[in-house]
């Protein structure tokens, strides 16, 4: 991995966390379930085509390694390419625009070569047949895990573009767990209250650390058969 793209999945990470805290603020005590990836890769498709200020607030924001769109997207594409053949990561990306609206030729290009995004012609007028057009695809690429990801009143005569990425994941724990382990124990939705859960448990070897930014520490949990792994974090305090 080259220094741009190590600085890039660093910078994902980060991104992650002060999303995560964004959305977290106020005491929301629903579980909340986002990917920072797709969140990132729809907002480069459109700083692929941003200049000046605009481009430079994205990029801040989004804690992208550049205020170059071509640099930014180069990696972007390393991670496509590096799952594209995954059995267990899927990722897609799509842009809609607006019938009889032009796409700058080194628009498309770009986000074809880099971000391997497809791209419709869509009239948001007729928005029922827009938005059935839009899920079909998200349905697909999801393994039909999403199959009502926009609705016809998101699309008005206005619309011109909607910026797509599809995610999907499956895979097996490299270490497995027993079922015959599973325990009850309390889990803190407060500092002062709790639930019963049922939680899965195993003695093995695993990646752990403390990180002292952020309080907490941090299990890392491989899948088999890849480079991927889930990451756990335990806030060192209970309503951390």
């Amino acid at each position: 991995m080259s220094d741009l793209n190590l600085q890039f999945a660093r910078n994902c990470a980060e991104f992650c966390v002060e999303f995560f805290q964004k959305l977290a603020a106020g005491g929301i005590k629903e579980n909340i379930i986002f990917s920072p990836f797709s969140v990132q890769s729809c907002v480069a498709l459109a700083f692929a085509g941003a200049h000046g200020d605009t481009a430079k607030e994205i990029a801040t924001v989004l804690k992208f390694t550049s205020n170059s769109a071509p640099e930014v997207a180069k990696t972007f594409q390393y991670v496509l390419e590096n799952y594209k053949n995954s059995e267990l990561l899927k990722i897609a990306n799509k842009i809609c625009v607006q019938q009889g609206k032009v796409i700058k030729p080194e628009y498309a290009n770009l986000v074809k070569t880099h971000f391997q995004a497809e791209t419709e012609k869509l009239d948001f007028n007729e928005n029922e047949a827009a938005a059935a057009s839009i899920n079909d695809w998200v349905e697909q690429k999801t393994a039909g895990k999403i199959t009502e990801l926009v609705s016809a009143d998101c699309f008005d005569s206005m619309t011109r573009m909607v910026l797509l990425n599809a995610l999907h994941f499956k895979g097996q724990w490299a270490k497995k767990f027993d079922q015959n382990q599973t325990i009850k124990d309390d889990f803190w939705t407060s500092s002062e209250e709790s639930v019963q859960l049922e939680y899965m448990t195993q003695k093995s070897k695993f990646g752990y650390g403390y990180f002292d930014n952020l309080n907490c520490t941090a299990l890392e949990m491989p899948y088999e058969n890849s480079d991927l792994s889930m990451f756990v974090l335990l806030p060192g305090e209970r309503d951390g």
